[in-house]
């Protein structure tokens, strides 16, 4: 008895699952004779693969992920937001100077535009847009097609969100309830979190 001699009969007794049959990639199974007896059964498990391919390596989409992911935080570097302008006017305050000291050394290796965040005023973004520009160009940087007024990427945060991010960035962990002088969520004996961020912190009474 022939191998398709010897399927049709395993089909027939319900010995083997037709779904599974040649498994061996002969992938023009489901062209021939026997193949089309099967019909709905027949499965080409070579389909859409190139001859002599192989998957990626371990760990090559999660970093692909993970590049995406850094590149958007980066790209966020060049954002002037609207608590950098001095009083809510057209001068940059003390911190919206040194981010654009820091926007002005690396610009030039970058493919990122520099982002005046809103105001949703068309003539305050434009007159913002210009002091960018003529700061820059002090800076040595003369190209304003790199300037634009655009809503930032980034999402703004929820009040509950920011205070427990905001005591992460001072003593470290994961941002969600590390040390807390003033308890509230994440603080205190059995809150969300310590120093190191796990489970049960510690709150000075």
């Amino acid at each position: 008895m022939n191998h398709k001699k010897l399927y049709a009969c395993l089909i027939t007794a319900g010995m083997v699952l037709p779904g599974v049959l040649r498994a061996d990639g002969d992938c023009n199974e489901c062209t021939t004779r026997f193949g089309k007896l099967k019909r709905g059964w027949c499965l080409d498990n070579c389909a859409n693969i190139p001859k002599g391919a192989q998957p990626a390596p371990a760990g090559t989409y999660l970093n692909k992920f993970i590049e995406t992911q850094a590149g958007l935080a980066e790209q966020d570097d060049f954002v002037l937001y609207k608590h950098m302008w001095y009083r809510g006017g057209t001068d940059l305050g003390p911190l919206g100077r040194y981010q654009l000291d820091l926007i002005a050394k690396r610009l030039a290796k970058v493919p990122f535009p520099v982002v005046i965040a809103t105001s949703k005023s068309d003539a305050l973004d434009e007159t913002r847009r210009q002091v960018v520009i003529s700061m820059l160009a002090a800076r040595g940087i003369n190209d304003p097609t790199r300037v634009i007024v655009a809503y930032p990427i980034a999402e703004g945060l929820y009040g509950e969100e920011a205070f427990r991010i905001y005591n992460g960035i001072l003593f470290g962990g994961y941002g969600y309830g590390n040390y807390n002088a003033g308890g509230g969520a994440g603080g205190g004996a059995g809150g969300y979190g310590n120093f190191n961020g796990a489970f049960g912190g510690f709150r000075p009474y």
